[in-house]
């Protein structure tokens, strides 16, 4: 199990828990959220990346689109 041990400044902790209170969650509910959105948001910026070094444009991912759709009312 790694170390969770981490030193939060007062103020932050007082945010975290107004925002958590705003969204009528727990604390522990909310960090569990916000932790699980920030995994996410990286894990969407490291593909956005390897999209860009494979030359993946969003123009590109709907002409693929579209030919697969295609494909798939020609094969009825």
């Amino acid at each position: 199990m790694p170390n969770l041990n981490v030193s939060v400044r007062a103020a932050t902790l007082e945010q975290a828990r107004a925002a958590a209170a705003v969204a009528g969650m727990t604390l522990s509910a909310w960090v569990d959220k916000t932790l699980a959105e920030s995994i996410w948001t990286a894990r969407f910026a490291r593909q956005q990346q390897r999209n860009a070094a494979l030359g993946v444009t969003p123009d590109y991912l709907a002409a693929e689109y579209a030919r697969l759709e295609d494909l798939r009312r020609a094969a009825g």
